[in-house]
């Protein structure tokens, strides 16, 4: 995380040298371009992730805001909720309304807020019907005229599209570039293309698949749902059950006292159930938060982990649409006549808590294991909507051996050498103390074994290369912790290749 950081384009990467150290380099992702499909008003899940993704929007570059149908909200659903009966692009148009009254006070926070009106200009409607039932030759939409448009746009950048909903939408942009181009350049332009779907909610993530298989298609089964759910660390009164917990938290940091984008935050009731509080988002906002963390996450290393999970980089045949289990008795296997389809699956990893020491394994970890740095980064930036940069928290800024950037380091390093890092020249901007802690993170590397890293908690550990580790990759993690409230973390990512 960084302030007023100034951001340049390389193929899509920032690479420079780093301070004065000859034996490292690094790499600044910068800003990615993305895109998010949601059925909003199909429930509260939607819109409360739609308060968060605006509370980053400039962290990334948004091309695109869709209201498109899933298998929860269709035309021709015949449900008793008229609202899950079409898509409803008005209700992105209502939050893009209320960010527009609390910009002006974000933007003493940090620099590089788009306007209320291009977010307008950018938003746009799927088909209302389901999935592929719904799409074909014709049949464009303004959202798939968005879509389209940020494919062909002359952009080394890939194209990261955010599903919280079905994919038709994307489907029909891809049909709309079909009528315009001869096949070739359409692959060719689909291969900056990735996709991040969320369970699957309609059969079209099938059809792309099946049909456009260079395009980069990944699906987190159940991962995103670890995001806020009653599994990992708990960041809330957890005297109460989850949805309660959970629901007084955003009472208190998100709907009360926080301007107008907080006071439309919906509270989110159990499924069925209107006299039980759910769980915060969904799975939604773990789609796009990890695009936040320029020093933590390289976007197109799947498999490297960071705050929206982790992916594995072997494509697994015929994930199904999860979501599907629960809608109408007719689309439960609608993904059948697309098979087989190849996308990329999530990842498991085993993790400590350091703050507890209890242990944790399997699919949600990726994501929850980084719970507590972003929801107290969403606190803290729901604060910004309101108060004056001296009563806010900031967060701190990861020094690595004197680079202030926020890229990921490279370092070139030999079996059996000895490596002394040095984050001694961290600053905060708000004057807060600093804790450190340096971790190898296994599960990004290839390397199985034990590694020596002393002094650990220091702004200056020594990291030792095993003998073993010729020809692997090891990733030590740089995690920056402010003292402030609420307490604050930045990143820096170290990649150690040992030849």
């Amino acid at each position: 995380m960084r302030i007023n950081t100034i951001l340049f384009s390389l193929i899509g990467l920032l690479v420079f040298s780093c301070g004065n150290h000859a034996s490292f380099k690094c790499v600044e992702t910068g800003k990615s371009r993305v895109i998010v499909l949601t059925d909003m008003l199909n429930e509260a899940d939607d819109s409360q992730t739609m308060v968060r993704l605006l509370s980053y929007a400039n962290k990334i570059d948004l091309e695109g805001l869709i209201a498109v149908s899933s298998c929860h909200q269709y035309y021709g659903k015949n449900d008793t909720n008229p609202l899950r009966n079409g898509v409803h692009p008005e209700e992105i148009h209502k939050y893009i309304k209320a960010y527009a009254e609390v910009r002006n006070n974000l933007m003493k926070h940090e620099g590089g807020w788009p306007t209320a009106d291009y977010l307008t200009s950018i938003t746009g409607a799927g088909p209302e019907g389901f999935g592929t039932r719904a799409i074909g030759a014709g049949r464009s939409t303004s959202g798939s005229r968005i879509i389209a448009k940020a494919i062909i746009k002359k952009e080394s950048r890939p194209l990261y599209i955010v599903v919280n909903a079905g994919s038709n939408c994307l489907a029909q942009a891809i049909i709309d570039l079909q009528e315009t181009m001869p096949k070739h350049e359409l692959d060719k332009l689909l291969t900056n293309v990735r996709v991040c779907d969320n369970a699957g909610q309609d059969n079209a993530g099938a059809w792309i698949a099946h049909n456009f298989p260079k395009l980069h298609y990944k699906r987190s089964a159940q991962q995103v749902y670890n995001f806020m759910n009653e599994q990992g660390p708990v960041t809330w009164d957890s005297t109460m059950y989850a949805g309660q917990g959970q629901h007084d938290w955003a009472h208190r940091h998100i709907q009360t006292n926080h301007g107008a984008l907080g006071a439309i935050y919906p509270t989110r009731m159990r499924w069925k159930d209107p006299n039980t509080f759910s769980t915060l988002e969904g799975g939604g906002s773990g789609n796009f938060i990890g695009f936040v963390n320029h020093g933590l996450y390289d976007p197109e290393h799947i498999n490297w982990g960071g705050w929206g999970g982790r992916f594995d980089t072997v494509l697994a045949e015929n994930i199904y649409a999860n979501q599907l289990k629960w809608a109408e008795p007719d689309l439960f296997e609608s993904e059948n006549e697309f098979k087989p389809y190849y996308m990329f699956p999530q990842a498991s990893d085993r993790w400590t808590d350091p703050e507890t020491g209890l242990y944790y394994e399997g699919v949600g970890t990726p994501i929850y294991r980084w719970r507590r740095a972003y929801q107290n980064d969403f606190e803290a930036r729901m604060d910004w909507c309101v108060q004056p940069f001296e009563k806010a928290n900031h967060q701190p800024i990861a020094t690595f051996d004197g680079d202030k950037s926020d890229g990921i380091i490279y370092y070139n390093a030999k079996p059996g050498e000895v490596l002394g890092f040095d984050g001694s020249a961290s600053i905060d901007p708000d004057n807060d103390s600093l804790l450190y802690r340096w971790y190898v993170y296994s599960e990004a590397g290839n390397y199985d074994g034990d590694v020596q890293l002393d002094n650990a908690t220091s702004a200056k550990p020594t990291l030792h290369i095993p003998q073993k580790a010729k020809g692997k990759q090891l990733h030590v993690i740089f995690e920056l912790r402010d003292t402030g409230t609420p307490q604050l973390y930045d990143y820096r990512r170290i990649v150690l290749n040992v030849y």
